[in-house]
């Protein structure tokens, strides 16, 4: 208990020796417990893959689990820059391990990666989580290089991602989701884990790639999927009806037109795409 909170004041008394205050405005919330890292990193295995992406490393707590666990190169995404000389002080002591980029990972392109197997981890901001999978999930598509990734989010939106069917919490977000991933919750927790403490309770939530041969294009996926819940109370008949008549539901898709949204599983939704893409 006492190495614990000595590891606390630790990365307290990073923030206040570079004059660092969480950002509201980039949902900083900071975890500061060894063994949350720990438990994090081990769910992506970091040392049978050939690089670990970090997204907002920031303190560099979890960067260093990683790397205790035999990650053979970490590459860090930090937008804040207040956190690179925190983060260079770390690369001392990993220096052909660690690669640093100041950049926000909206904006990076991971088509200038060279490896071949990679693996995806963060603790990623409520207010841009979703905005940040989309983004590695539509790179996925076009180049499937995360294998795994773990990525944490607001308990409630861990929920839609790992949502069924006939579910409340069962949408758009479930679908794009798991139609390239097996995903689960790996465990929760509470908004006391963090600095400053947020007013919800997280999920860390594991990806895992399915290498299926039927892989509509994604871009059919988010479109049919957001007429579909666009009207989420309406049967399918209705939703549809722009792009696909009640007959080619029946007759084409083999898929009941009175239907809503919610009754479709993610395999009915993959294989009304790659129907609806083949014309």
């Amino acid at each position: 208990m006492q190495k614990e909170t000595s590891k606390i004041s630790e990365y307290k008394k990073l923030l206040e020796d570079f004059d660092i205050r969480p950002n509201k405005k980039l949902g900083q919330n900071f975890i500061f417990d060894e063994n949350i890292f720990k438990k994090i990193a081990l769910t992506i295995d970091p040392k049978n893959c050939d690089l670990v992406i970090e997204i907002g490393p920031g303190l560099g707590g979890l960067t260093k689990s990683l790397l205790k666990l035999g990650a053979r190169k970490v590459l860090l995404i930090e937008k804040d820059k207040k956190f690179i000389p925190i983060l260079r002080k770390l690369q001392l002591t990993y220096p052909n391990q660690i690669e640093i980029i100041n950049a926000d990972v909206m904006n990076y392109s991971f088509a200038s990666l060279t490896e071949k197997k990679i693996r995806i981890i963060s603790n990623l901001p409520y207010n841009i989580g979703t905005k940040i999978l989309t983004k590695l999930l539509l790179y996925q598509y076009t180049d499937p290089k995360f294998d795994k990734m773990t990525l944490m989010f607001q308990k409630e939106v861990a929920n839609r991602i790992i949502a069924k069917k006939k579910s409340k919490t069962y949408g758009r977000l479930s679908i794009i989701s798991q139609y390239m991933y097996e995903c689960a919750v790996s465990f929760d927790l509470k908004a006391k884990c963090f600095y400053p403490a947020p007013k919800v309770d997280s999920s860390v939530v594991t990806f895992n790639y399915l290498n299926s041969s039927l892989k509509p294009n994604i871009e059919v996926v988010q479109e049919i999927t957001r007429l579909a819940f666009g009207q989420r109370r309406k049967k399918i008949k209705s939703s549809l009806k722009n792009i696909i008549s009640e007959e080619n539901l029946i007759k084409k898709y083999k898929l009941n037109p009175d239907l809503r949204p919610e009754d479709l599983s993610v395999e009915d939704y993959i294989k009304l795409s790659y129907l609806y893409e083949k014309g």
